[in-house]
């Protein structure tokens, strides 16, 4: 006897559970349709090594609930794509960022980023008045940014390419600014 309802009980519980997967599978759907693709541009002015005086703009494309307006603060997170040009050099990357920014009344640019925080892959390369020499070598690493109110600092690991001295190979770049 204690079997049969044992038995029973787990096929019921079975049971159960099926029906919550496939009411589990219709809200993942239903949240998704929820959601929109939206592109959002980025800018930054910063002091790097070795690009020194920096401006640069991006995007970020995430997805968001259809009724966010972002106007005032909306969590972000998405794939990022910046440039920047420098008196000393130029960057190029690709990479992650998550943050908590607003639009403002621009509805498609990100006046104030609160805070946030970013991974990406670079291109680095350096000409005019850099501090590396020899001029006008290019390098590839990864960097990683942190904003919090606006204030901007960045960090990354690159490598020569082509290796023009093989023990000079790997630098350190950072920076300071404003924006994301």
């Amino acid at each position: 006897m204690r079997r049969v309802v044992l038995v029973t009980l787990l096929a019921v519980s079975f049971a159960r559970a099926s029906d919550d997967a496939g009411t589990m599978e219709q809200r993942v759907r239903a949240h998704d349709a929820d959601r929109t693709r939206r592109i959002y541009g980025l800018a930054r002015v910063h002091w790097d090594y070795p690009t020194e005086l920096t401006g640069g703009s991006g995007i970020l494309v995430t997805r968001l609930p259809k009724d966010y307006d972002c106007a005032t603060t909306c969590p972000m997170r998405g794939f990022t794509v910046q440039g920047a040009l420098g008196t000393g050099g130029a960057e190029a990357s690709i990479g992650y960022a998550s943050l908590v920014a607003e639009t403002g009344r621009s509805r498609a640019f990100l006046r104030h980023v609160y805070v946030g925080y970013g991974i990406r892959a670079a291109y680095v390369r350096t000409w005019g008045s850099s501090n590396l020499s020899p001029e006008g070598d290019d390098f590839v690493g990864v960097q990683s940014g942190w904003t919090i109110a606006q204030f901007s600092v960045t960090f990354g690991v690159f490598r020569r390419v082509p290796a023009s001295d093989p023990g000079d190979r790997t630098k350190v770049f950072a920076g300071i600014g404003w924006g994301f």
